[in-house]
């Protein structure tokens, strides 16, 4: 099964990944800073993540159309510092079960360029969003688990043909530039094209101004700019790389 589509992977992965993040939290405590996310504390990460997870499973539970027909008083109250991995826990079962429940035909509100049936886009995004901040968690504390070189590289498949190739993202360069990514313990590559356009993505190998190799989780938590790119093998021209880590930055805060 292709990685993308496998619902019942993303599920698995959204369960562990929600749980680590609660553990790694409770261990750090809510003042702690969050050394990839400068500015946030780990009580800003949690917050933020059980929104989302309050979010989503509206979206999903309810099949709604478009976010602006999710209720405005969906959140309820926060939660003091005392019941902070409680409420999140909560939310986290909340898009557990609203995941599961989804019928295959699922119809609901994605934002993705090209995104998958809605109730394996939800698994998907869900998955992969609470595995970034599980890993800002777990930064906090020292001991960040590894992400599986098949669930890494399709993370770096959603954010590079999902994404960044939606048309109001741009990555300027002028004149264009072409950015590589080649996993080193996985059987993929992405093809990047940048310029003063939608980026255009292209699944596999090919030359380019600027090829970047490395481990899957490597180059997945380096191009969420969650390591750093000194860390990859980086040939050709390396400022097409830094421009992309400097220019692509997903604001939407529900989306990741």
């Amino acid at each position: 099964m292709d990685a993308a589509t496998d619902r019942a992977g993303h599920l698995a992965a959204l369960e562990r990944d929600g749980q680590l993040l609660a553990a790694a939290a409770a261990t750090a405590g809510p003042d702690a800073p969050v050394p990839t996310c400068p500015g946030w504390t780990v009580r800003d990460l949690v917050l933020h993540q059980g929104e989302v997870h309050r979010w989503a499973s509206i979206v999903v539970r309810d099949g709604l159309p478009k976010p602006s027909a999710v209720p405005a008083d969906h959140l309820g109250p926060l939660p003091d510092d005392e019941e902070l991995i409680v409420w999140f826990l909560a939310g986290h079962a909340r898009i557990m079960a609203a995941l599961r429940a989804a019928p295959d035909d699922l119809d609901a509100f994605r934002f993705l360029a090209d995104p998958p049936p809605a109730a394996v886009f939800w698994a998907r995004r869900q998955a992969h969003e609470t595995e970034i901040h599980r890993v800002d968690a777990e930064s906090v504390v020292g001991t960040v688990t590894p992400i599986d070189a098949a669930r890494a590289a399709d993370g770096i498949d959603e954010l590079l043909t999902g994404f960044i190739p939606r048309p109001h993202m741009r990555i300027h360069a002028e004149p264009s530039a072409t950015l590589s990514v080649v996993p080193t313990d996985h059987p993929a590559a992405w093809h990047v094209t940048m310029s003063d356009t939608p980026v255009v993505t292209a699944r596999g190998e090919a030359p380019a101004d600027c090829t970047v190799r490395g481990t899957a989780s490597d180059l997945h938590l380096a191009l969420w700019n969650r390591l750093r790119t000194d860390s990859l093998d980086i040939s050709g021209d390396a400022s097409v790389l830094h421009r992309f880590s400097d220019q692509v930055k997903i604001s939407w805060g529900r989306a990741g």
